[in-house]
């Protein structure tokens, strides 16, 4: 486990607080996370990229919402990023993707072509490398961020991979059971289950 992951994953978790809250229609729970990191220290890119992130796992109104409660609460201005070109966003997506999957990402890779492979493309380009592969958060905090979104919408299977790669990215096993946690947070019944069901088959209890 690098030592540095897991400062990381313990100073950021007003970062999944905010997440939690946003996915949860909860913007007084998201509007202290965020007073909580600002207090913390920590930057306000880190807020921004969380935002962000809500795009892949929650969708684009969690992500405008979480932007616009961002901009109330923590007033500046964000920058305009130089993402590079698509063959770059897939470059770093399949590195990104690699490492979160670790020797399960070939099969995926074949699963989700099999599904759609206009999805497969979108998949690595887009969310791995476009969206997770950023600057501003590193990439154990990211994995963070998609364990409180999947937890928080019942997503068991897509939970079940990113709780493995959370671990593959340096994330401990407290941080990662305390975003599960935040996820469930006002969460339905249904998502509890899921959760359940996930650890389980990610962790074996």
């Amino acid at each position: 486990m690098r030592r540095g992951a897991r400062r990381g994953t313990r100073s950021t978790a007003p970062l999944i607080a905010f997440a939690a809250a946003m996915v949860s229609g909860r913007a007084a729970a998201a509007r202290r996370a965020l007073l909580a990191a600002r207090r913390a220290g920590l930057p306000r890119v880190a807020a921004e990229e969380t935002a962000l992130m809500l795009v892949l796992h929650a969708g684009y109104p969690a992500a405008l919402e979480g932007a616009r409660t961002l901009n109330l609460t923590w007033p500046g201005r964000a920058r305009r990023t130089r993402e590079g070109r698509p063959r770059d966003w897939m470059r770093r997506g399949e590195a990104r993707c690699a490492g979160v999957y670790g020797a399960a990402y070939g099969r995926l890779r074949r699963a989700v072509r099999a599904l759609h492979p206009d999805l497969a493309v979108w998949m690595i380009e887009q969310g791995y490398g476009r969206v997770l592969s950023r600057t501003g958060l590193d990439p154990a905090t990211r994995e963070l961020v998609a364990v409180t979104v999947l937890a928080a919408t019942g997503w068991e299977r897509q939970l079940t991979s990113h709780l493995l790669g959370a671990v593959r990215l340096g994330a401990s096993r407290r941080a990662i059971r305390a975003a599960v946690a935040a996820g469930l947070s006002g969460a339905p019944s249904r998502a509890r289950v899921a959760a359940a069901q996930a650890w389980k088959q990610a962790f074996g209890t």
